[in-house]
């Protein structure tokens, strides 16, 4: 099965005052690069949300964003930083003192006061009571995200599928050209020959010779086989079980790219050349395409 890169994802998990949503996106990588955001108090779950996500997807970058939502005080209690309270005390009424400015400090002033109040677990960790909500809407938001990448990988796949049928017709047309090609480029050198062998110092035999041998040069037929067999691989791969086709996928098509440049490069054929620059411009339909398959 073709995979996509992108696709989102949503799990949600309900508990006695509490409520635990993962969200999940993915798009395309070319590894897999996993990063998550929790609440402080649940730093803890990201490693294993991570290696959850590892267990699941092999390529993408993949951000796993979880919310908790309270409506009850879940085992917190609020606890009072005493020795910054006291220093903060002591310095107000020196500086009343010793200035005579300033009034009588009022909660609203302690409230501003960063880190005086903090909010501290009272008995279990929460992080630990609430993991199977968490892992739980984790599981779904990652079958939610493999479906999501699924349908998108058989889009792909179908838009690939079509635009590789183009290239392996646009193939058959240059390789069906490859004799004509051949035959241009020998009736252009024996012109040459002609018109070099009155030129005297010339011999003829090596002249033909090296004519021989750059007419071979010319030849596509090769580029043409080669080019065959590369898009019968590519063909191949969609009657593929296994998964992460991507990579391979991707590999052919740049062995694909250098056969249609070579074969551009050698053709004295003006019907070759116009065949190579549109299934070169067809092959960057596929790459693009490719670049987001797993």
């Amino acid at each position: 099965m073709w995979m996509s890169m992108t696709g989102f994802g949503r799990g949600e998990r309900h508990g006695e005052e509490i409520s635990v949503s993962v969200d999940v996106r993915s798009v395309n990588h070319r590894f897999l690069d996993v990063h998550t955001r929790c609440p402080s108090r649940f730093l803890s779950w990201e490693p294993r949300l991570r290696g959850m996500a590892r267990d699941a997807l092999r390529r993408g970058k993949v951000d796993i964003h979880v919310n908790v939502r309270e409506w009850g005080r879940l085992g917190a209690a609020l606890r009072v930083n005493r020795g910054l309270l006291k220093a903060f005390l002591d310095e107000a009424a020196w500086i009343r003192k010793e200035y005579g400015v300033g009034s009588e400090v009022t909660v609203g002033d302690l409230l501003a006061v960063p880190d005086l109040f903090q909010v501290a677990p009272d008995g279990d960790d929460p992080a630990e009571i609430l993991w199977p909500l968490a892992e739980g809407a984790a599981k779904d938001a990652l079958a939610m995200l493999a479906g999501s990448r699924a349908g998108e990988g058989e889009r792909l796949k179908e838009i690939v599928r079509a635009n590789v049928s183009l290239l392996a017709a646009m193939a058959g047309e240059i390789r069906s050209l490859a004799e004509e090609n051949r035959s241009l480029a020998a009736a252009r050198f024996r012109e040459r020959i002609a018109a070099l062998s009155g030129e005297a110092g010339t011999d003829p035999a090596r002249v033909h010779q090296e004519a021989a041998i750059l007419i071979d040069r010319l030849d596509i037929t090769e580029e043409c086989d080669r080019l065959g067999v590369h898009l019968a691989a590519a063909e191949a791969l969609f009657r593929t079980s296994g998964d992460a086709v991507g990579k391979r996928f991707d590999f052919l098509v740049q062995e694909i790219f250098r056969e249609l440049n070579t074969a551009g490069t050698k053709s004295a054929h003006a019907g070759v050349s116009a065949l190579v620059v549109s299934a070169k411009t067809g092959l960057e339909k596929v790459r693009e395409q490719i670049q987001n398959v797993e």
